[in-house]
């Protein structure tokens, strides 16, 4: 089973990327200033953020997709500490790190942050899902809160352009939006649906937080899709 590591860059250095494996893809997606950088992707258009790169890298990449592929961002360690050691480690010990699994989507968050400083902040206490397969997640209400307070938040909205299915009341998601997939998990909806999920990501500055927040409904093949 082949690897790949996807990370959203903008304006961190990526020195980092050695401690891989010489057998693990690694595909680097940049968007900011730093345009000339060697072996990256530039993507002019900063709209969408780290997530529009997840997604682009899925269509982009639909029927080329690696055997599993892990998105990070260009600094994930303080939402996802031990990110190396999960990537060069044995692919089904993957399930024993991830925070959430949904058969083949796995959702990571973990730190060993106590005090809150330069590395990031203290991780988010998970509680058990009721919505996925298993795990630990957090939740949130439709504005975003409590974890956000921007009024445009709006993931009701986003919800019922997606999905065919009754809106929960509450939405479970992974803080951070880090996750590991298989090809097969990706490929249980359409290109087209990806696509969709791109095209709102450029069209609406909240649409990160938003489909952070329904990432797991995304790749959890139980919610029905309207593409």
């Amino acid at each position: 089973m082949n690897k790949e590591i996807v990370i959203a860059a903008y304006d961190k250095e990526l020195d980092w990327m050695t401690q891989f494996n010489s057998d693990i893809k690694q595909t680097v997606y940049r968007k900011g200033t730093k345009t000339d950088n060697e072996n990256e992707i530039f993507i002019e258009n900063n709209m969408g953020r780290c997530v529009h790169s997840f997604f682009n890298h899925i269509t982009t990449n639909y029927n080329n997709l690696s055997d599993i592929t892990f998105f990070a961002q260009d600094y994930p360690f303080d939402h996802w500490e031990n990110l190396i050691e999960v990537i060069n480690g044995d692919v089904s010990e993957v399930t024993n790190y991830a925070s959430l699994t949904i058969d083949g989507y796995y959702g990571f968050h973990w730190n060993s942050i106590k005090v809150p400083g330069p590395n990031g902040g203290i991780m988010h206490s998970l509680k058990a899902t009721t919505h996925h397969g298993s795990g630990g997640i957090i939740s949130c209400s439709s504005n975003g809160s409590p974890q956000d307070r921007n009024p445009l938040i709006n993931v009701d909205k986003y919800w019922e352009i997606l999905f065919d299915e009754p809106k929960p009341s509450i939405y479970e998601f992974i803080p951070g939006g880090h996750f590991g997939i298989t090809k097969e998990h990706i490929q249980l909806r359409s290109i087209d649906f990806y696509n969709k999920i791109c095209t709102l990501l450029i069209e609406d500055i909240t649409s990160p937080w938003v489909i952070e927040r329904i990432e797991c409904y995304i790749f959890n093949p139980k919610y029905k899709t309207k593409l």
